[in-house]
């Protein structure tokens, strides 16, 4: 049986990749490459825990998450997230650069995308972990959807190859 976020992370992954594209061009995608960035990781996360029977809290946070599906206690080998504790790091850039999207401030966004890439990378590491390489149920995902996400974090991978090596 497909797990009802099957779709929406694609969705998600898909939008993602746009604004992934558009944002080498015009930095208002960036806000929204963000904000993808990290419902994307939090979708694939709670799908991952979800298969896996952990316990979730009513609402947790992007960080919880991603801890979560990084610690064996929660998410049993071979399907723990194998992050690295830089890799932790940048993700956390992202969640704070989304985090300065979703709660505005008189002066406006401050987005600094050379700290980025990276960050970028390691969500579409921890997507491509959970959600294809290594899922905790491989019918979890619909067969569509899956190309559908390879696709669109390989378009992410590629932008933000190339952010970096602009910075």
């Amino acid at each position: 049986m497909v797990h009802p976020l099957s779709r929406q992370l694609a969705d998600t992954a898909k939008f993602t990749s746009t604004h992934a594209i558009l944002v080498v061009e015009t930095e208002t995608s960036l806000p929204w490459l963000v904000t993808g960035a990290v419902l994307m990781v939090q979708q694939a996360c709670v799908m991952a825990l979800s298969e896996a029977g952990a316990e979730l809290p009513a609402m947790p946070g992007p960080g919880e998450l991603v801890a979560r599906v990084s610690d064996a206690a929660f998410l049993e080998q071979p399907y723990t997230a194998p992050l690295r504790p830089e890799e932790h790091r940048a993700i956390e850039r992202v969640i704070a650069a989304r985090n300065d999207v979703m709660h505005p401030r008189p002066k406006g966004l401050s987005l600094d995308a050379r700290a980025l890439p990276e960050g970028l990378f390691t969500c579409t590491k921890l997507v491509r972990h959970l959600a294809i390489t290594q899922p905790v149920r491989p019918s979890m995902m619909d067969g569509h959807d899956l190309v559908v996400i390879q696709d669109a974090l390989g378009l992410i991978d590629t932008s933000a190859d190339f952010w970096a090596s602009v910075f």
